[in-house]
């Protein structure tokens, strides 16, 4: 399709404007080939008449549709224009508020002149480790491209980053260097980091300014290279510099300043340390205040010098070096204020009074004299003779200028060399990114030197980056398969060779800078003469003081003049000697190695006969522009060895106002800086690429039925575009992306939209027909009934007269009076025979209620005296009971005494052998006595026997009592019958009466038949006792409600008491604290005073140290003649003591042998006291065994004597229930029903013969050496997988806690210690060395908690006591108290449960923003828009893993099954999962927000769709009732808020209401980023998003833009008791426990 074709009705163009460059038109009437006019209607209403050149067709350019307008990239515009480009830069900076735009591979920064909040750590961490163009534009985007590529591709890597003065160049670079800092993560301890980031503060006070444009202007260019090991971690640093502007030192002008470092020594004039340099005010010296202006807004000097010391300290650069620095700096200042006076006949002097001059001799050790002498004269060297000429009063001030100027170069290098020493640490290099902060092309009213070389600088980068463009572009084509075809671009090869090459301007320069009568004038003549045939070259036509060079950007007018003196900087060799021989050697060392290139030669010299001329600073020719040329090839060498990547720096406007755009002055830059011409080259080509996935889901509207069927996306691609686009050189196909010119994405875009746009009109079509005909049948419907009532009417009218309505009514009323006869005759028939009914059913009810009420009364009665005899029997047995216990708590009282008596003698046999001894025949009588006891447990036991004989007698009693039961049984039998009858009435069957009589004689003795015979009375004494249990089961309910309530208001109050204390105690100790302040702030004045007072005596105390010195030395030779009689008096005693030494000697050696005999005697007791402890130990466990067995005796006894008194009552009771009546009768009934119950319960106890089984106490017992095997094959060699199928998931736990319970009855401490240790330790082993393992977590953490669980539950405390058995809290821990190894479980189960975290992040984290942002779960619903040609990380990665929401559900399955595999609590399960939720959320809606291109309607219906199947998932877990989804809420409502309607007042207010999790800062970042997708959509409005600011002021809340996805909800390990009993633990042989012994 032609291009002219494009110039359409209703489509726009960019027309040229003098005040915004470009402006914008509609086509009001379509163009066609040979029209010399283009009709257009501006913005404003008025028409305008384009005039167009006919052959060919000059067209303004095309705008793009608004669909295109805003996008990350400019090479994603279907149109690459100029205006195309400031628009969109315009609209982003804006509306959207974005500070950033890709350009192909060059970043564009436009300064904002505002603090914004994207440039934190969690910014950090969200562009690292993504590709670029994933994520929205950034300087960090960058950074992580450059550190990504270079790990990846082994290759170094650099950061271009450049542009004019005040455009942000510093701020860019400091930012991408706190990149590298952050994500290197460096293990070094030398902070190299720190460093690295510490030395951008110190390089801008010494190299920074204020300018007009820039109250921060870099005045140098910087190249500083960040290294990196093989681990691609920081290792230190190198900065370069270049071009320092050292004409700002002694000159400024109006409303600049001079170098930052210079106010911040002013500003702390006063503090202690500045006292000798006797500095100033900055507006006091010449060289500070000769701009007028010496403060910054908003900049604080003397904070900055805290900053620029603090950096020095942290760099390990001394306070020394600082004082030296500080020396020279403020000598300088000094030196610009020495005052040089004309002496009349071209001679200038100095006056000896200079106060200025003394205080810079004195700073920097030079003589006074020498330095007035050489500043107000020259010497010449002549043929014969030295001349001493003395200078004018203008050349002594430029000398002085020039000093000064030297002074600071030297001073600025040297602090550049310790930084760099300061920044090498040991370590081999791997590879560096090197960031290039340099100036970009400038262009004043007046360009010296400093303009020349600076783009001099810009044409060799923009060369540089015209080849690497090149070299990417052919990469791409030959990627792709496709042909590369040359493009033509603007060479600048010309320029550079103007100014390097040979006779070219630096050569002529320097040329001209070798003769001594050289001058700018002569120079600029040799530049016309030799240069004017170059086209590159002008000569203006007004001025013989100027050139023009035609550079890439523009064309500059350079002044001559200056140009000679500032590239050869030259200083006055007799200047230089005077401060080479300075007594200050930090001073003289700059100037000692000045020199030593011309001493350092080898070989012999010949002294010439004659001296021949030459200048006096031979060692100085080295011209400035040479220099610089030699720097910058070795840049360029630098550069080209590296991947660059280019970032370029504009200034929106100049009065530095935040968020205004100037549209002239950035189009300038953008054409200064190569953007341009990026975009330029960019269009020649086929700017526009997109993959053919992406092809396909754009423009799959646009197929026909027959290739949508088309199996192959890709050949459905080619065959849609073949059929859309007839020329074949407007688009290419390679092999994974589709190439398109310049103007043909405008055109599918407008193709697709008319088809959307007819499928809605066609929509719109169909559903008002609906609607239409909806209306219409209802309109239809009523019109008929209408017609059907009317029509009615009209037959009843002509149908009917008055005679046969009055027969018809008087039919009727005689019909209604007969039926109304008839009925009232049946209903007085039928209520006469219900009434005899009734009267009838209500004397059966008084019957039968008289009835019930005597029976409830009687049975009551014997309901309350059955309930007294068992009150009674239960008192006597908690009698009896209490009696059992107090001889049981004597008993132990007695042992406890005894055992008290043996730790006691135990104790004294510590003490000297003989009376060990004598405590050992003690302690043996005490055995024998605890053996006699042991003899007299047993007799207890032969008493056994006995008591059974007792048992067979009461047993044969038992029979002889049954044998007179059954001779009266016959009676007895009588009247049961007859009572039966009275109490049953007909609810006892005759067949059961009959029963009773049958056999009667054989069975009526036995228990169990008299329960048969005695059913008919418990069916009637059951329905009385289910209605009173009904009504005390009421009012029992009643009461647990109420007591329910007392108790949550009572905790109520104890928290709010609590509360109002914690609030007591913080004001208490705000209080306290503030009354500290205040005494130590009263205390300051008087240190200071205090402070003074010392200064004083120090100079005083110097003094008196001085005069003490002279007396001391004095004393010296007096003290020295004593001390050599001393020495030969103390050799003599010397000889004496070695004498005695040798006798000490003799007697150490004997003591020593003395010793050992005695440590034997020792290791001897020590053995035998520990055999003694063993005895006694085992002595107590046999005691505790017997004493185990006695009250298993003793609880058989006690059942026995319960059975004999149970027969004897029954007895008894059988013998009353013969001659009592019903009551008794009743009685004997229920007793005998519950006694029997016991019995039968009891009965297996009656097996006295059996052998009793082995009765565990729930403790495991091990020998200590054995420690190091339990904690190996418990913990360290144990499978979770086959603990978790095969047994019980917490079994570690629980065999771990049993082994402590055996060591606490053992009350040994240190073992129990050394287990503790070793558990804890093993524990903390395996769970660091697989953090990835999350079986093992997950098991390890289910096992730490089980084990707090069992500290906290044998404990003994009454809080966990509450929920144990009783069997439990018998087996409570005895002799030592372990809360504080609870505290330890309880911080590694802590500890355990983020490492558990961690990983399940690390697993889930690669498929979040995949799954939630970027699949589209929601078919048919696309939400991808053109894209640029970003070269991107993971264009190489064409078989990356696809993750959809699906896999994400699956993730979290996986870890759920995981933890209910291993026994995890439910309550801790929901932590992890709230855990996972919310981080899930937070990097979702972290992407989302650094995201504009995910900013859509359609993209949040997306997401609320992947949002629903995790509620789903969370319903399949039964977990929604545990508010785990409201982690998602600020993303639900991002999604809600990028689907809502965003343009009335309403609607903001809606916002405002609905969006409560979300901060102003995040919903005012979506609303800037909201992307339509098609033409359909609109974008928020400036105006609105506005509002929704004003209404959210009031809001309170966070204002981060990101939310941390690693913040970690506090985590909580309840209490759960558990049921598990511990004697009947079963340990599997697959564990190899077999040296464990249950006890």
């Amino acid at each position: 399709m032609a291009l002219f074709q494009l110039y359409t009705r209703y489509n726009r163009v960019w027309i040229p404007d003098a005040e915004h460059v470009w402006k914008s038109a509609e086509i009001v009437r379509d163009f066609h080939f040979g029209d010399h006019i283009l009709h257009l209607l501006l913005e404003d209403g008025t028409e305008l008449k384009y005039p167009v050149d006919s052959s060919p067709p000059e067209l303004p350019p095309l705008r793009n549709p608004d669909i295109l307008v805003g996008e990350n990239d400019l090479t994603a515009l279907s149109y690459l224009h100029e205006p195309a480009v400031l628009h969109n830069l315009k609209l982003r900076f804006l509306e959207s508020r974005i500070i950033y735009t890709y350009c192909g591979i060059i970043l564009v920064a436009l300064n904002p002149y505002k603090q914004l909040h994207v440039y934190g750590d969690a910014i950090i961490h969200a562009y690292s480790g993504q590709n670029m163009g994933d994520m929205d534009p950034h300087i960090f985007a960058v950074a992580e491209e450059a550190y990504k590529q270079m790990a990846r591709d082994h290759k170094n890597q650099s950061i271009i980053i450049s542009g004019e003065s005040g455009a942000g160049k510093t701020v860019s670079a400091r930012y991408a260097m706190r990149y590298f800092a952050v994500v290197s993560k460096s293990g070094s301890k030398t902070q190299i980091e720190d460093k690295v980031l510490a030395s951008n503060p110190i390089t801008e006070a010494i190299g920074n300014a204020k300018t007009i444009r820039n109250d921060n202007s870099s005045r140098f260019g910087k190249f500083t290279e960040i290294s990196f090991d093989n681990r691609y971690r920081i290792i230190g640093a190198n900065m370069r510099t270049y071009l320092l502007e050292k004409s700002r030192v002694v000159f400024q002008a109006e409303s600049e300043r001079n170098y930052h470092i210079f106010y911040q020594i002013c500003a702390c004039a006063h503090l202690p340390q500045f006292k000798e340099l006797k500095l100033r005010s900055a507006d006091e010296f010449h060289y500070t205040g000769m701009g007028g202006n010496i403060i910054i807004e908003g900049v604080d000097d003397r904070k900055g010098m805290e900053e620029t010391q603090q950096t020095f300290s942290l760099l390990g650069l001394k306070e020394d070096f600082q004082s030296d620095v500080f020396k020279v700096l403020a000598a300088i200042l000094h030196l610009g204020n020495v005052e040089i006076k004309s002496s009349g006949d071209d001679r200038s002097s100095i006056s000896n009074g200079d106060s200025h001059l003394k205080i810079f001799c004195e700073l920097l050790g030079v003589r006074a004299d020498n330095l007035m002498q050489w500043l107000c004269n020259r010497r010449l060297v002549l043929a014969s003779e030295t001349v001493v000429k003395p200078l004018p009063k203008d050349r002594a001030v430029t000398s002085r200028d020039a000093l000064a100027k030297r002074i600071y170069a030297h001073l600025f290098d040297c602090i550049i060399n310790r930084i760099n020493k300061a920044l090498q640490v040991p370590g081999k290099q791997h590879a560096f990114i090197g960031v290039l902060d340099i100036y970009g092309f400038e262009t004043f009213d007046i360009n010296s030197f400093e303009q020349f070389c600076i783009n001099y600088a810009n044409e060799k980068l923009q060369q540089q980056f015209n080849l690497h463009v090149f070299k990417l572009e052919q990469e791409e084509y030959m990627k792709e398969d496709i042909p590369w075809t040359l493009i033509d671009f603007y060479d600048n090869q010309p320029v550079i060779d103007l100014i390097e090459a040979k006779m070219g301007i630096l050569d002529l320069l320097d040329e001209e800078c070798l003769f001594p009568q050289g001058s700018d004038q002569s120079w600029l003549q040799k530049l016309y003469n030799y240069l004017d045939s170059n086209p590159l070259f002008e000569r203006p036509k007004l001025s013989n003081e100027m050139f023009v060079i035609q550079h890439f950007a523009d064309k500059v007018e350079y002044q001559c003049k200056g140009f000679l003196e500032k590239n050869r900087d030259a200083l006055y060799e007799e200047l230089i000697e005077v401060l080479r021989v300075s007594k200050f050697a930090f001073l003289a060392k700059f100037f000692q190695e000045e020199g030593q290139s011309g001493l350092n030669i080898k070989g012999i010299r010949v002294m010439p006969a004659r001296p021949s001329v030459m200048s006096a600073n031979k060692q100085l020719r080295t011209s400035v522009g040479k220099k610089f040329h030699s720097s910058l090839a070795l840049l360029m060498d630098t550069l080209n060895a590296t991947t660059p990547h280019y970032v370029r720096c504009i200034k929106p406007n100049d009065e530095k106002l935040p968020f205004e755009y100037d549209s002239g002055r950035v189009v300038q830059q953008l054409r200064a800086c190569g953007v341009l011409e990026t975009i330029r080259i960019s269009a020649q080509s086929y700017p526009s690429r997109w993959t053919y996935f992406e092809f396909y889901n754009r423009y799959s509207v646009l197929m026909t039925n027959v290739e949508a069927g088309i199996n192959d996306k890709t050949q459905t691609c080619k065959s849609l575009l073949q059929r859309l686009i007839q020329d074949s050189n407007q688009y290419k196909f390679g092999r994974t992306k589709i190439f398109l010119r310049a103007g043909q994405v405008a055109y599918l875009e407008k193709l697709r939209l008319d088809q959307l746009r007819g499928a809605c009109i066609t929509i719109q079509k169909y559903v008002r027909g609906w609607i239409q005909r909806r209306k219409y049948l209802r309109l239809r419907r009523a019109a008929i009934l209408i017609q059907h009532y009317i029509r009615g009417k009209r037959t009843v009218r002509k149908a009917v007269s008055a005679t046969n309505l009055k027969q018809g009514w008087s039919a009727v009323v005689i019909q209604r009076y007969w039926r109304g006869f008839r009925i009232m005759k049946a209903y007085q028939t039928k209520m006469t025979a219900l009434q005899s009914e009734v009267d009838g059913l209500i004397i059966e009810k008084q019957a039968r209620e008289t009835m019930f009420e005597a029976s409830t009364k009687e049975q009551k009665e014997k309901f309350d005296q059955i309930k007294i005899n068992l009150l009674e029997e239960k008192e006597t047995q908690a009698r009896l009971r209490k009696m059992a216990e107090n001889n049981l708590e004597m008993q132990r009282r007695d042992h406890e005494k005894e055992l008290g008596v043996l730790r006691e003698e135990i104790r004294k046999l510590k003490d000297e052998r003989a009376a060990l001894q004598m405590k050992m025949e003690d302690g043996d009588q005490m055995t024998i006595d605890l053996q006699d006891q042991v003899a007299q447990l047993t007799k207890h036991v032969k008493v056994i026997p006995e008591l059974r004989k007792d048992i067979a007698n009461l047993q044969s009693q038992k029979n002889n009592s049954d044998r007179k039961m059954k001779q009266q049984s016959e009676e007895a039998r009588a009247k049961l019958r007859e009572i039966s009858r009275l109490l049953a009435g007909s609810i006892v069957e005759e067949d059961v009466l009959s029963g009773l009589t049958e056999d009667y004689s054989e069975k009526a003795y036995e228990a169990e038949d008299l329960l048969a015979a005695f059913s008919g009375l418990e069916k009637v004494t059951r329905t009385l006792e289910n209605h009173r249990k009904e009504q005390k089961e009421s009012y029992d309910s009643q009461i647990e409600g109420l007591k329910l309530k007392v108790d949550y208001l009572q905790n109520e109050y104890s928290s709010l008491q609590t509360l109002f204390t914690e609030k007591n105690n913080i004001n208490e100790n705000i209080r306290q604290e503030v009354s500290r302040l205040s005494r130590e702030n009263s205390v300051i004045p008087e240190l200071k005073v205090q402070i003074s007072e010392l200064l004083k005596q120090k100079n005083e105390h110097e003094i008196l140290i001085e005069n003490l010195r002279k007396e001391l030395e004095e004393k010296a030779d007096e003290m020295k003649n004593t001390f050599e009689k001393r020495i030969e008096e103390e050799s003599s005693k010397r000889r004496h003591l070695e004498e005695q030494a040798e006798v000490l000697d003799e007697v150490k050696l004997d003591l020593q042998g003395q010793i050992k005999d005695l440590e034997e005697e020792k290791d001897l007791l020590s053995r035998q006291l520990q055999m003694e402890r063993d005895a006694k130990i085992r002595l107590r466990l046999e005691a505790t065994q017997l004493s185990s067995k006695n009250l298993d005796l003793q609880e058989q006894l006690d059942d026995n004597e319960r059975i004999i008194k149970q027969l004897q009552n029954q007895m008894i009771s059988l013998e009353t229930a013969q001659k009592g009546g019903k009551k008794s009768i009743f009685q004997v009934q229920c007793r005998m029903n519950n006694e029997c119950q016991s019995f039968i319960v009891c009965h297996p106890a009656q097996k006295m013969m059996s052998p009793l089984p082995k009765h565990y106490l729930g403790m495991l017992e091990y020998n200590r050496e054995d420690e190091s095997r339990l904690i190996k094959n418990l913990i360290l060699d144990l499978k979770p997988k086959g603990v978790a199928v095969n047994m019980i998931p917490v079994l570690p736990a629980y065999i771990l806690f049993m082994c402590v319970r055996h060591v606490d009855y053992l009350s040994d401490e240190d073992k129990l210690r050394s287990l503790m240790n070793g558990i804890i330790t093993a524990v903390k082993k395996i769970t660091t060395n697989h953090p990835n393992d999350l079986a093992l977590l997950s098991f390890w953490l289910s096992n730490m908690y089980q084990l707090l669980n069992c500290l906290k539950q044998y404990s003994g405390e009454e809080e966990f006591r509450k929920q144990s058995t009783a069997r439990q809290v018998n087996n409570c821990l005895q002799n030592f108290d372990l809360s504080d190894h609870q505290q330890v479980v309880s911080d590694l189960a802590i500890c355990i449960y983020h490492q558990f975290i961690a990983a399940m992040e690390r697993s889930l984290t690669p498929a979040i923003v995949p799954g939630m942002l970027e699949h589209e779960s929601l078919q048919g619903i696309s939400s991808m828009k053109p894209r640029g040609f970003i070269k991107r990380s993971s264009d190489d990665n064409e078989d990356m893993e696809t993750y959809t929401i699906s896999f994400i559900t699956q993730r979290l399955s996986h870890f759920y099954n995981n933890m209910m595999q291993h026994g995890t609590e439910t309550h801790l399960i929901k932590q992890v999962v709230k855990q996972l939720l919310f981080h899930i959320g937070a990097t979702t809606l972290n992407n989302l927000l650094l995201r504009k291109d995910m900013c859509s309607c359609r993209k949040g219906m997306q997401i609320r769709c992947n949002i629903s199947y995790l509620e789903e998932w969370l319903q399949e877990k039964e977990l929604q009732n545990c508010h785990l989804i409201d982690t998602l809420k600020p993303l639900a409502e991002a999604a809600w808020l990028l689907q809502v309607s965003k343009s009335t007042d309403d609607d903001a207010k809606a916002i405002t209401k609905k969006c409560i999790e979300l901060n102003t800062v995040q919903i005012v970042k979506i609303l800037n980023s909201y992307t339509p997708i098609d033409g359909f959509e609109k974008r928020v409005a400036s105006s609105f998003v506005r509002k929704v600011q004003s209404l959210r002021q009031d809001h309170d809340g966070s204002a981060q833009l990101m939310i941390d996805p690693h913040y970690r909800f506090p985590v909580t390990f309840p209490f759960y008791a558990s049921s598990q009993a511990l004697e009947l633990l079963q340990i599997p042989n697959s564990l190899h426990l077999e040296f464990l012994t249950m006890i």
